[in-house]
């Protein structure tokens, strides 16, 4: 069994106008069309069993329309997660439905949403997610590009679980893309109930780092994640398995099922 617990998918209408600026602005290429047909397929061709399928909401106006769609277009094997913007006003009515749909948690991005992970206004939204017994996952860290405020930076980040240490939290690209000193400073330290995911983090540390990062993490607190379709399931998981690390069941599945009580 193997569980990729960092994906994405796209409306044909988002994705023509995302990948182009993309691959123009921040210089990446797109391995995959964001539908979930091709997600489908990709997960079947590398042998992935589940995929943890994580909307993105910008807005607070944007996160029901994104939930209803991503909800509508799943396909078998998918796991869906909820978008969730911390300062919405029907936060809690958002929740319900979530997890009324089967909804394991939910997905922030402090950098696209412009929210520092500590601020005190989204309390609301860790108190709702403890409450009904949800997961967080979080863009953490940079992104390609070099801009003014990162938002949701390791430090930011470790302050947030010590005000919350019964929150249980994933932070992709193992907790700080492009920021892994930080990461090792402020949040290997930080609560047994924060984990991390390796979506993306191939394309900027090497074999070795890679390495040396999940063994000071710890294998019971990482996740496979590729961030598709950004990056292919099979590529990523070709990676992973490459590191010939001793507990690598734990990150492909045993840490997954875990926290999804599958």
């Amino acid at each position: 069994m193997i569980i990729d617990f960092h994906t994405h998918l796209y409306p044909e209408s988002v994705a023509a106008k995302v990948f182009p600026a993309a691959r123009k602005k921040l210089k990446v290429e797109v391995a995959g069309t964001g539908s979930p047909s091709d997600l489908g397929q990709r997960m079947r061709s590398a042998g992935v069993d589940r995929a943890v399928v994580l909307p993105l909401a910008k807005g607070t106006r944007d996160v029901s329309s994104v939930n209803r769609w991503t909800l509508s277009v799943l396909e078998e094997g998918m796991i869906p997660f909820g978008a969730v913007h911390p300062f919405m006003e029907d936060l809690e009515e958002e929740l319900d439905r979530l997890q009324a749909q089967g909804c394991r948690g939910v997905k922030m991005m402090p950098l696209l949403q412009e929210v520092f992970p500590d601020d005190p206004r989204s309390a609301r939204l860790y108190e709702g997610l403890i409450e009904r017994k949800m997961l967080l996952v979080t863009h953490a860290g940079k992104d390609p590009l070099e801009r003014e405020e990162v938002y949701g930076t390791p430090e930011h980040f470790a302050r947030m679980v010590e005000c919350y240490p019964e929150l249980r939290v994933v932070l992709a690209h193992l907790g700080g893309l492009r920021m892994w000193d930080e990461v090792q400073r402020h949040l290997l330290p930080a609560a047994r109930e924060v984990y991390f995911d390796t979506a993306y983090v191939s394309h900027y540390l090497s074999r070795g780092e890679m390495i040396d990062l999940i063994e000071e993490i710890g294998a019971d607190r990482v996740l496979f994640g590729t961030d598709y379709p950004w990056e292919d399931p099979g590529t990523g998981l070709q990676i992973l398995r490459s590191l010939e690390l001793p507990k690598i069941d734990l990150l492909l599945y045993g840490n997954a099922a875990r926290l999804l009580s599958l």
